[in-house]
């Protein structure tokens, strides 16, 4: 397996890692969660969230890889073209967020092209990388959704994460951006997410809902012992400059109102710390996209924007 480079660091010494945003709309997928009529409808608040994330990204200088649902790119078409007016790169984080453990590889299969579609006809350009919504590839599903994945004409996956609250997920053979061997001897780069294995510990420091578990100086302390090109992951409401709420109607039940409550309440707490983590981490880490890292691996493919 190839490396970027002997040592894959910053000037300072940190290691490079890839930046990702998972695209989704979080007000409407938390409607779904809790059984609301009508949950489709776009929610309120991501283009707000969107311009808070995009305008953080330009403060530091980074570019990331958008993971974008299919449905929330139909709802919200400016806002993919404005993500990519601002260099980011675009991939595929399925149609309708479902786990792919869920479903039959017919259906998986259709929800691939029906999100790859929308994305390409949006932007011009048909997204090379995919991530599993909730990191759903596991070892259940795996041989035939990466067989998929290739079928579908995706070069890379980025559904790997080997964090402990993911039931059956797929442990990677490597903690370093490495090759896979599908179905047929075709091939498909995998991108695991950052993760500090320390002995037998092991502790998730790429996503920015773990970031509100552990200080800003574990997190940076994990993700300086993790391997270079290892994953961060954010979402669009982690930087929402104004408090997370779920728009319920009248009528909802009380059960419903409470399980909103929660979420709002576990989001939030994530949401004003976010943006002070990234920073952190961007003080000490080179940031780049995953079809950046792609390409260089690859040596002459496609680099996205």
């Amino acid at each position: 397996m190839r490396r970027l480079r002997d040592d894959p660091s910053g000037p300072d010494g940190g290691n490079e890692l890839l930046l990702s945003v998972d695209f989704e709309d979080w007000h409407q997928l938390v409607r779904r969660r809790i059984g609301v009529a009508g949950w489709e409808a776009p929610g309120p608040a991501l283009a707000r969230q969107t311009m808070a994330l995009l305008e953080l990204l330009d403060e530091l200088g980074a570019r990331a890889t958008f993971f974008v649902l299919g449905m929330c790119a139909r709802a919200h078409p400016r806002l993919v073209e404005q993500i990519v007016e601002r260099g980011h790169e675009l991939g595929c984080h399925g149609d309708r967020h479902l786990p792919v453990v869920a479903q039959t590889p017919a259906e998986f299969a259709a929800d691939l092209a029906r999100a790859r579609e929308t994305i390409a006809s949006l932007s011009g350009r048909r997204p090379l990388g995919y991530r599993a919504p909730a990191f759903s590839i596991t070892r259940d599903c795996a041989a035939w959704a990466y067989a998929a994945l290739v079928d579908a004409g995706f070069a890379y996956d980025a559904s790997q994460h080997d964090s402990p609250r993911i039931r059956g997920r797929m442990v990677s053979a490597s903690p370093y951006p490495h090759p896979l061997t599908v179905a047929g001897g075709a091939t498909l780069w995998e991108f695991p997410v950052a993760v500090w294995h320390n002995g037998r510990r092991r502790l998730p420091v790429g996503g920015a809902s773990y970031w509100t578990l552990a200080p800003t100086r574990l997190v940076l302390h994990g993700l300086a012992r993790a391997a270079p090109l290892a994953g961060l992951y954010l979402h669009p409401q982690e930087l929402d400059p104004e408090p997370l709420r779920v728009g319920l109607e009248p009528g909802a039940r009380l059960g419903q109102r409470a399980h909103a409550a929660l979420r709002a309440a576990q989001r939030n707490l994530g949401r004003r710390r976010t943006p002070e983590v990234l920073r952190a981490i961007a003080e000490r880490h080179p940031l780049i996209t995953y079809g950046e890292a792609y390409a260089r691996l690859t040596r002459g493919a496609p680099e996205g924007p």
